[in-house]
């Protein structure tokens, strides 16, 4: 058995499966490299890819140029912002509704969300110096995200929003009292449950809130980032050094003093992958993300579970 450390205030320790998926590449045609973000429950798919050699500080916020693209029907749509230099799409919901963020000529980021219905709208969070981002979308329109540092040398993240019909409200899992600075809600379920990263006693974990109850971990201690979580409180990310991770059901295992219980993680490992990053999930368990090959190209997937 493998053992995970929780640190700070968890510890908590369970077991990784493997071989508990199969993959498929998703790779947009001449592209020099694809990142699959996200995944709805009629099987759209969305990310964003580049078409010049340039090399990304953080895969989960590009500061490469970039195109988004959606895969609907074995084809694929390139999707860029109006008058955008750079557009990455990282979420979509069971409509169709798109978010992420763009690029304008003057060098600024912003945040959007794009309707189903073809209206794009520019979000952008009060009262911040740093790059809106938004990150993923359920089916009620609940937008989530974060704000980020973003140049040529790093990419960081500052904090952390969900946005409610043109309200920002800010998310913070532990609260600063409690030994945090950073962090990012990278994903949202259809019933209103949210994942992400926070910085927390000197190691990016990742987190789920569901109602009041907030749970942090990190993956085989190593820097570890949620990046996407369902309806039944499944919750998939990956570790800086230790690879992609996929957890089931983590409520049910939580036990007295608000800890997790056992997790199993099953290793989310795209194979002959030199590292593997998921970043989407749907409701069915199917996941979409990245992956660098042996000779250290990126591509995207999508992974379909067989358990």
């Amino acid at each position: 058995m493998l053992r995970v450390l929780l640190y700070g205030l968890l510890f908590t320790f369970g077991s990784t499966c493997v071989a508990q998926f199969t993959y498929a590449p998703i790779d947009v045609p001449g592209a020099t490299a694809t990142v699959a973000r996200g995944i709805n429950n009629s099987g759209e798919i969305v990310g964003f890819y580049q078409t010049t050699s340039c090399s990304n500080y953080d895969v989960n916020v590009p500061n490469c140029p970039t195109l988004g693209f959606k895969y609907v029907n074995n084809n694929y749509t390139t999707v860029m912002v109006p008058n955008s230099t750079s557009t990455a799409v990282n979420g979509v919901n069971d409509l169709g509704d798109m978010v992420g963020f763009y690029t304008k000529a003057d060098g600024t980021r912003h945040g959007f969300i794009w309707w189903h219905t073809g209206t794009v709208r520019t979000i952008d969070a009060p009262k911040t110096q740093y790059s809106t981002i938004a990150m993923g979308i359920n089916k009620a329109g609940v937008v989530v995200g974060g704000v980020w540092g973003i140049g040529q040398t790093g990419t960081f993240a500052e904090g952390g929003w969900y946005w409610v019909k043109g309200n920002f409200t800010t998310l913070d899992p532990k609260g600063s009292s409690n030994g945090t600075c950073c962090q990012s809600v990278n994903g949202i379920s259809n019933n209103n449950r949210v994942a992400g990263q926070v910085f927390y006693h000197d190691f990016w974990q990742a987190w789920l809130e569901s109602g009041k109850d907030v749970d942090t971990w990190t993956y085989l201690r190593s820097d570890t980032f949620g990046t996407a979580v369902d309806s039944s409180a499944d919750a998939v990310g990956y570790g800086s050094v230790s690879g992609g991770w996929f957890a089931k059901a983590i409520e049910s295992g939580e036990g007295s003093a608000d800890r997790e219980g056992n997790i199993n993680f099953t290793a989310v490992s795209y194979p002959g992958a030199t590292s593997t990053q998921p970043f989407g999930m749907n409701d069915a368990r199917y996941l979409v993300g990245s992956y660098v090959d042996s000779a250290g190209n990126r591509h995207g997937f999508m992974a379909q579970p067989v358990f």
